[in-house]
């Protein structure tokens, strides 16, 4: 009996992988994922063309595709008519036809071998280029660029872009250099968790996220200065640790929900809200992390009494309203499980509400950069926004056709990416037809 008992417990040695085993398996496929996905094939494209047109080394297919590019600035950002909606739809025809025939170009080139987008968009303006930040290069231009399309796409509920491609892509070349501010190697830190846990790589984003914390306590007060001063509140150090404290403790909390991990979870949402009582911040998070962590305690009552301070909120709408009075009163019945506890309807709730508050992302952005740096930094990358939109309302058989039916494998593969895309996007429509023309972009 002992034997058969030791040889079951060898062969079982490998059965419970450890969370450091798993995190590693979660990066393998994360860095597959992004190599072969189809989903980045017009985003890469699209910023490939931009940072490499007019330079000396620019790739013979970058020609042709700046001035499909072009017209894309020139379609209205209104509402738009019938005849409007036609052009755009055939802009954006033409536009994904190029791009996903350059797809070896894609294979032959790399983005980072060419000027830094923000660069060239200050030579568009015919004014000397000035790096955004101290030490700007390119890590530092992607960690940007994938915070400000996780802004876009929150604030959208998730409804405009592939955000899940887009953003691990985008962090995964976010690689901190030396010689960045501390500050901004942890905010690294940070958009790699996140990433991450949008995803569902949830240990690999429980190592970053954890880090995360570890390195914000260490943070020394010459690096929590730098955000103060690109703040137009200018923070103090201690302020702006607690609340890098308190962002990094709601993430994790969040991710080991998804591990089904609730008690962790509710004493991350307890260190998060101590963070945020020190910087004398009551809204619509904190309402929901109290009843959280009192649900999870079974204080059922003190939960409910905070579900009611968040349904009058005047920043949510009214059927978030009713959820939250339904989901209070079925605590005060001693409800054992509630969806508006869950990570992702949560998120929504709390992410869309506070950006309200705040009055929207550009609101958001000036306060942090000044009202002409944030102008700046927005239109492009709403801009962008806007195109890859475009280009996901495009039917596929339409590529197809206008490319003279010839599928090769370059076509082949853009096609796949625009079936992605338009399936993120809910373009598809029952029997597989793709989205209407009439769906192009806003």
């Amino acid at each position: 009996m002992a034997a058969l008992m030791l040889a079951l417990l060898t062969a079982c040695g490998g059965c419970h992988k450890t969370d450091a085993e798993r995190a590693a398996e979660e990066r393998a496929k994360i860095e597959k994922q992004i190599r072969d996905s189809n989903t980045l094939v017009p985003y890469r494209a699209l910023k490939l063309t931009l940072r490499a047109y007019g330079t000396a080394e620019q790739p013979e297919a970058v020609t042709a595709l700046w001035e499909m590019v072009l017209e894309t600035q020139k379609l209205p950002q209104r509402e738009l008519t019938q005849e409007e909606t036609r052009q755009a739809a055939a802009t954006y025809l033409k536009l994904a036809i190029a791009f996903y025939r350059a797809k070896q170009t894609l294979r032959e080139h790399d983005e980072d071998d060419y000027p830094l987008l923000w660069t060239k968009l200050e030579l568009a303006k015919q004014t000397a280029p000035e790096p955004l930040f101290p030490g700007y290069d390119n890590g530092m231009e992607h960690l940007f660029e994938g915070l400000l399309l996780v802004m876009l796409d929150t604030a959208d509920q998730g409804n405009r872009l592939p955000m899940t491609d887009l953003t691990l892509y985008e962090f995964s070349r976010a690689t901190p250099r030396p010689e960045w501010p501390a500050l901004l190697r942890t905010v690294s830190r940070a958009g790699r968790g996140l990433s991450f846990m949008q995803g569902r790589y949830h240990y690999a984003s429980e190592e970053e996220l954890t880090a995360y914390v570890t390195e914000v306590e260490a943070l020394p007060e010459v690096d929590l200065r730098l955000l103060g001063q690109l703040s137009q509140r200018g923070a103090t150090p201690e302020r702006t640790r607690e609340g890098l404290l308190a962002a990094g403790y709601f993430l994790r909390a969040w991710n080991r929900m998804q591990l089904k991990r609730d008690e962790p979870a509710a004493d991350d949402v307890e260190r998060g809200l101590k963070s945020l009582e020190k910087l004398g911040i009551e809204n619509e998070l904190t309402w929901w992390g109290w009843a959280f962590v009192h649900y999870r305690r079974e204080n059922y009552a003190e939960a409910a009494v905070n579900l009611d301070k968040l349904a009058r909120s005047p920043y949510l709408d009214e059927p978030t309203r009713q959820e939250l009075q339904t989901s209070a009163e079925e605590l005060r019945q001693h409800g054992k499980s509630l969806p508006i506890f869950r990570q992702h309807r949560a998120a929504l709730i709390l992410v869309r509400a506070l950006v309200a508050r705040a009055g929207g992302m550009e609101e958001i952005l000036v306060t942090l950069l000044g009202e002409e740096r944030a102008r700046q930094v927005y239109a492009p990358v709403a801009w962008m926004d806007r195109v890859v939109h475009g280009l996901a309302a495009v039917k596929s058989e339409d590529v197809v056709r206008e490319a003279g039916g010839v599928m090769d494998k370059a076509l082949e593969a853009g096609n796949q990416g625009l079936s992605t895309l338009k399936a993120k996007l809910g373009g598809v429509l029952p029997g597989g037809a793709g989205a209407s023309a009439g769906s192009g972009p806003p």
